[in-house]
């Protein structure tokens, strides 16, 4: 009962209404029954066994879920329908046909509408052949009136069954009429043919009957040769549908690119249903409408309220369109239309979704690699524009990735990079003791923490470089390559070496005038010392240059502190530099009583504008680091000129001079040379930075020009102070950090 209450609700109102309408017409046939006659009963009997006989072979048309059956049976009621009474025929099409459907174990339901149904057709037949008023011995018009009659039954019977089966399967009632016409009338034609020929042989007795199974059995093999044949022909229209829905879905499944032609995808479908024109309407970045004929027809922009996919299907006229959807409401990223003239079936339809799955699929799949394709080149620009290196090692120990950072630290091209091992491309080593005896170390991939190491590049200079390591994990477990960040910190340690090595000399520098100065405090003290006059003075002059040297030296630190953090002022203001160099020549032969400054200077006084006390102080330094790093008796020369507006001041010195490599740093906090005569000179390493700075605070520029064995030059130029500029020019201003 439960299956029967499942069918759609009108499907069971006309089950129901033709089990009454059976019921009623049997009704009318039972008060016949007490005129039955033996022979009556008799042909009763056989001719229900043989009905349910009969009903065991058929031929099955299905029809979705449903089917309907061909037999042999209905051949039964054209001689009946001549010689019988109508009950007999009637009672014996509802007891053969109910008896054989249940010996198949068919559904109750199913055998109640069949039984029913036939027994309605039977009836009209019976009506149909009582309105020719003919005997019941055979002729011309009895021949006609059973055929028009059984004709009538056909029809009224497939009519029935196709109705039931739309009902419940939804499908249209004249595409059901049409699909098995073949097979309706050669079912039609063959059991009236066997049935004109029962009829001959019931006129002349039993004795002609087994010539009825030669005819019998051939019309049975008719119909299933046509089935056979109808079956071969679907079969190779869904092999060829198969195989056009399978082009389709590999056509969608090709290559993801922006510009994607659906054109060839969209004529397979046409194909494929017999349609006159299939769309497609795309909901990304716009609307992008295709169709199988001309292949992308309209773009339209992005709108703040765009329309529905389903508004932008076109119509066509006298064609039936049905429209899938791509993705799932609200969502619907698209529409793929069919425009037949013939409406889908419910298979077709079936397709047509199938392909809209798969065309939600490429779109997910083209927004997915869209992101990736974003991402990666997010992270690709990332990789290319960091200062660190990044490579990545294969687990056996190849370079399988080589940024542009990892080019600009070890000289070496990504393309002579990938593929060779990381060992062979690095060739890392721990101490630069010369290319005979370094001892090369492995890159320790799968170690973790950092690790200092020293690299060889291409041209020949070694970098410090700290590098990490981390694993990338396979989906068996364990590692399947290795993401190394390098960085270059050669500079890094050198300034910590700078530190250390300023530390160092700073605390040497300092104990350097206090020992002395410590020791005459302490002899006095004690009266360990001469009491002369002469005696008193000697040690009060030691005393006193222990502490200029040592008020340089902190004065030195804190000008450095100073610049550092912003707070050095400078007085600008208009005075004579010549006055002021020559000043300074006399302080320093003070302390350089035996060496000889050579002067050169304009004979008119040279007046600049900027900050006196810092001039002294850059141009004493500069002729104390001029004495300190040249050979004795030579001469230093300082030389004043100007060049246009402006105030040209060089110091020369004749000694071993500063190699190349160490120019460009000389200037540098804490950096101090390490060959030649500058072994021998102490210093702390802050003169000529806090030269530069002062320099560069009054807007000039200091350079050096040095060859190696012919001594150095360093020049820097202040602008001159005209006239109009006396007294009137005296600004401050703080010196500016430069980093």
């Amino acid at each position: 009962m439960s299956e029967f209450m499942e069918l759609p609700g009108r499907a069971r109102a006309w089950i129901v209404a033709v089990w009454i309408a059976a019921l009623i017409l049997v009704a009318i046939h039972v008060p016949d029954l007490s005129s039955w006659k033996a022979e009556d009963v008799a042909a009763w009997f056989a001719l229900s066994a043989i009905a349910a006989i009969l009903e065991q072979f058929t031929v099955r048309m299905a029809h979705g879920p449903e089917a309907e059956n061909y037999s042999l049976t209905d051949a039964l009621w054209v001689p009946t329908l001549i010689f019988a009474r109508p009950s007999v025929l009637t009672l014996a099409v509802a007891v053969g046909i109910a008896a054989g459907q249940l010996i198949r174990s068919w559904r109750w339901y199913k055998v109640a509408y069949n039984v029913a149904q036939f027994v309605v057709s039977i009836t009209v037949a019976e009506v149909v052949f009582s309105f020719f008023h003919v005997s019941s011995s055979l002729s011309l018009m009895v021949w006609l009136a059973a055929s028009i009659a059984m004709l009538a039954y056909f029809g009224l019977n497939e009519l029935f069954i196709s109705f039931v089966i739309s009902l419940i399967d939804g499908e249209s009632l004249p595409t059901l009429l049409v699909l098995p016409d073949g097979l309706n009338l050669l079912h039609a034609a063959g059991n009236l043919t066997i049935g004109l020929l029962a009829a001959l042989v019931w006129s002349t007795g039993p004795v002609g009957i087994p010539l009825l199974i030669a005819p019998m059995v051939l019309v049975f093999l008719a119909y299933r040769g046509w089935l056979h044949a109808q079956r071969e022909e679907e079969q190779a229209k869904e092999r060829e549908r198969m195989q056009t829905l399978y082009e389709a879905g590999r056509e969608l499944s090709g290559p993801i690119d922006a510009g994607y032609d659906y054109k060839p995808f969209l004529m397979l479908v046409r194909r494929m249903l017999d349609a006159s024109g299939v769309e497609l309407v795309l909901l990304n970045d716009g609307a992008h409408i295709y169709n199988s004929e001309v292949g992308l027809m309209v773009h339209l922009p992005p709108e703040d309220h765009p329309p529905a996919a389903e508004e932008l299907v076109s119509t066509r006229p006298g064609l039936t369109t049905f429209m899938a959807s791509v993705g799932d409401a609200p969502t619907v990223s698209a529409i793929l239309a069919v425009h037949r003239a013939i409406p889908l079936s419910s298979a077709e339809g079936s397709l047509v979704e199938a392909l809209a799955s798969q065309l939600k699929v490429r779109n997910e799949n083209e927004r997915l690699f869209n992101e990736t394709m974003e991402q990666r080149s997010h992270l690709s620009d990332v990789i290319g524009n960091t200062s660190d290196g990044i490579l990545v090692v294969s687990a056996d120990g190849l370079v399988v990735s080589w940024n542009p950072a990892m080019e600009h630290i070890t000289g070496v091209p990504r393309a002579m990079a990938t593929g060779r091992g990381c060992d062979e491309v690095l060739g890392l080593h721990l101490e630069d003791d010369g290319p005979e005896d370094r001892v090369f170390v492995p890159l320790r991939f799968d170690e973790a923490g950092s690790h200092d190491v020293l690299l060889t590049r291409t041209d020949g200079s070694d970098r410090w470089i700290r590098y990490t390591s981390n694993p990338m994990p396979s989906r068996e477990g364990g590692a399947r390559s290795f993401v190394i960040v390098a960085r270059d910190v050669t500079a890094e340690l050198e300034t910590e070496q700078l530190k250390s090595d300023f530390v160092a000399t700073v605390s040497h520098e300092l104990r350097s005038p206090l020992t002395p100065l410590k020791g005459f405090v302490r002899a006095l003290r004690d009266g360990l010392i001469e009491e002369t006059p002469e005696a008193r003075h000697e040690y009060y002059e030691i005393m006193w240059r222990a502490v200029e040297r040592l008020e340089r030296l902190i004065n030195d630190l804190l000008d450095v502190s100073r610049v550092e953090a912003g707070k050095l002022d400078l007085e600008s203001k208009p005075f004579n530099v010549t006055e002021l160099l020559d000043g300074c020549i006399r302080h320093i032969r003070s302390e350089f009583p035996d060496r000889v400054v050579d002067f050169v200077h304009p004979d008119d006084a040279v007046c600049v504008l900027a900050d006196p006390f810092r001039v002294d102080q850059i141009v004493t330094n500069l002729l104390s680091n001029a004495f300190k790093y040249s050979t004795s008796g030579s001469t230093v020369q300082l030389v004043l000129s100007v060049d246009e507006s402006r105030a040209v001041i060089a110091v020369h010195n004749e000694g071993d001079g500063i190699a190349p490599a160490d120019q460009p740093f000389v200037f540098d906090r804490f950096f101090r040379t390490r060959t030649g005569l500058q072994r021998e000179v102490g210093g702390a390493g802050l003169g000529l930075f806090i030269c530069r700075r002062l320099v560069e605070a009054m807007g000039s520029q200091i350079e050096l020009e040095s060859i190696p064995g012919e001594g150095c030059t360093f020049t820097f130029w202040l602008p001159e102070a005209t006239i109009e500029m006396d007294g009137a020019r005296n600004a401050r201003r703080p010196i500016e950090t430069l980093t």
